[in-house]
């Protein structure tokens, strides 16, 4: 007996769809997403300081883990690209102290309720020359090194 296929009518939140007569993948966002978008005006850039491209697309991330109760809303949000979502769960798993310094930055920008001001674009940059410059949190070259290239580059005076 042959099993039947059926086809999928509803798209995943971050899932993709196609574009068939482009043949291009156009990212869906979840409504929360776009609202926050809209809210804070991130630009080319997203709250950790990493590239927006085709292929490095924003996501939700949950301050609040959803494992641990927190819904998907603009205060319990954050906006990161993919990459900037896997390295912060690297540093989830691998360095608690700079996973929970994101966070504390996360939480900051949500209270401003608005586009992200100079404090709080210092304190991402300040966060990046901490791990990619200084390596204040000891990770390890093979990441930094992976993780690097995504990011926006600014012009940063070195101590």
């Amino acid at each position: 007996m042959k099993k039947k296929h059926h086809k999928k009518d509803k798209i995943k939140k971050y899932g993709r769809k196609k574009d068939k007569k482009n043949q291009k993948q156009e990212k869906v966002y979840s409504n929360v997403l776009l609202r926050m978008i809209d809210m804070y005006e991130p630009g080319d850039e997203d709250w950790m300081g990493f590239k927006l491209t085709n292929d490095n697309t924003y996501t939700f991330h949950h301050i609040r883990e959803r494992r641990a109760g927190g819904t998907e809303e603009l205060e319990n949000g954050a906006i990161l690209t993919r990459f900037g979502h896997q390295f912060l769960n690297h540093l989830d798993s691998h360095n608690k102290r700079a996973y929970n310094d994101y966070q504390a930055i996360f939480r900051k920008i949500n209270k401003s309720r608005g586009p992200i001001d100079d404090d709080l674009k210092e304190d991402i940059y300040g966060m990046m020359l901490d791990i990619f410059y200084y390596n204040e949190y000891g990770l390890s070259k093979d990441i930094l090194s992976y993780y690097e290239p995504f990011l926006i580059k600014k012009k940063v005076k070195k101590l």
